[in-house]
């Protein structure tokens, strides 16, 4: 093994040990509640585990439109690259972070395949819910 395999095994097996948020991921449909025999949406999780939720402040771009340009912002969410690709349109919740309480309970749609160049998370563009 070379040194560099080595170095990204290495890279890859800590990224969750670094990321800061815990979050699932999933689908939500319309169901029945068996106790209240009311409709409600019901979600079903996909992945469920480390995550960082990156803010709109920290990652910026500006764009060119009709000759003006203007600042885009948007939320990104790295999750660790030996985690299973979640497809685009599943929904984020974010259940606990140890940096920021105010992470807690928001909810993200993923916009987008991961965005290229991970080597030890996978980024997800994501908007609000």
């Amino acid at each position: 093994m070379s040194l560099l395999a080595g170095t990204l095994g290495f890279a890859r097996s800590m990224a969750g040990m670094t990321m800061t948020e815990t979050i699932q991921s999933g689908t939500e449909k319309e169901g029945i509640n068996p106790v209240t025999r009311r409709t409600e949406l019901v979600f079903t999780v996909e992945y469920d585990g480390p995550a960082q939720v990156k803010y709109p402040t920290l990652n910026s771009s500006t764009q060119e439109a009709g000759g003006q340009q203007y600042e885009q912002t948007s939320v990104v969410v790295k999750v660790p690259v030996t985690a299973a690709i979640i497809p685009p349109n599943r929904i984020i919740r974010v259940t606990a972070s140890t940096v920021d309480p105010s992470l807690v309970g928001r909810r993200y749609r993923v916009k987008d395949d991961p965005q290229s160049g991970a080597v030890s998370s996978h980024r997800y563009p994501v908007e609000g819910m």
